[in-house]
């Protein structure tokens, strides 16, 4: 049996990828609402988070790289990242569209 001890990075990460809905000692949340062919300002996650989709919403990712990709999701979809990564975020649909963004700390 395997066990890795986890340990929280130090300190909790400064930059602030929007304006923050709530936040505690374990976790920063962020509310994305997208209007549709609205893209977020490029930023910055140094640490996990969780991303929940509340809405269906076409949505873009593009990197400072060039590299993008579009996906589709709906009410309910969500994806852990566990990487640090620079990115922005579009909604290329016809609908406004709402993501919980939940940043581990």
């Amino acid at each position: 049996l395997d066990i890795e001890l986890l340990r929280r990075p130090e300190p909790p990460s400064a930059a602030l990828a929007a304006t923050v809905a709530a936040e505690n000692p374990s976790a920063r949340i962020y509310n994305w609402i997208l209007a549709p062919g609205i893209t977020s300002p490029m930023h910055a996650h140094a640490r996990p988070y969780v991303i929940i989709s509340i809405t269906e919403i076409n949505l873009a990712m593009s990197s400072p790289d060039g590299q993008s990709a579009t996906h589709g999701v709906g009410p309910g979809d969500f994806r852990f990242v566990d990487a640090k990564v620079t990115h922005n975020l579009g909604n290329m649909g016809t609908t406004p569209g709402q993501i919980i963004e939940v940043e581990l700390k």
